[in-house]
């Protein structure tokens, strides 16, 4: 048996007017004339600033003690399900924010090194290409190995 459902409480600015925020209206007929007309005994009662006594089974909310009192279980845990996706897409985005600026110091770090290392290269082979001339080799020869140039009857050729 299905019963219809009203929402009482207090607005705003404390005075007794009966707020109703949903309907669920049975199949039946009896309890939508039911319903109908304890609406209308809630409306005549706060008409005539009488405080209305509502009916065993309906409380009149306290708003201002549970301002999140008007939001069912679903609706919770959908909006905190979409602040929790937001929380994580916002996470998500200054993660990614944080690793492209480290990437970027890093490769950039890396840029420097491979520039001192190509010239550090362009030195040495400048250096192997001194060393490795015929008239550098001669004279270190000569200053360090104390060789000298031979004679025309020192050399001997063999075929």
């Amino acid at each position: 048996m299905s019963v219809s459902r009203i929402k009482v409480g207090l607005p705003l600015d404390s005075s007794r007017k009966l707020i109703h925020s949903s309907w669920k209206w049975s199949v039946k007929t009896r309890a939508k004339k039911e319903s109908v007309s304890r609406i209308r005994l809630l409306k005549s009662a706060s008409a005539s600033s009488k405080v209305a006594s509502l009916p065993e089974n309906q409380v009149m909310p306290n708003l201002a003690a549970a301002p999140l009192s008007f939001l069912s279980a679903r609706h919770f845990f959908v909006l905190s399900a979409v602040f929790m996706a937001a929380i994580f897409l916002v996470w998500g985005l200054i993660y990614s924010n944080h690793l492209s600026v480290a990437m970027s110091y890093e490769i950039s770090d890396l840029t420097q090194r491979k520039l001192e290392l190509l010239e550090i290269n362009r030195q040495l082979k400048t250096e192997l290409a001194q060393i490795g001339s015929l008239g550098q080799l001669e004279e270190a020869a000569r200053s360090v190995l104390g060789l000298i140039t031979p004679s025309q009857g020192q050399i001997v050729v063999i075929n």
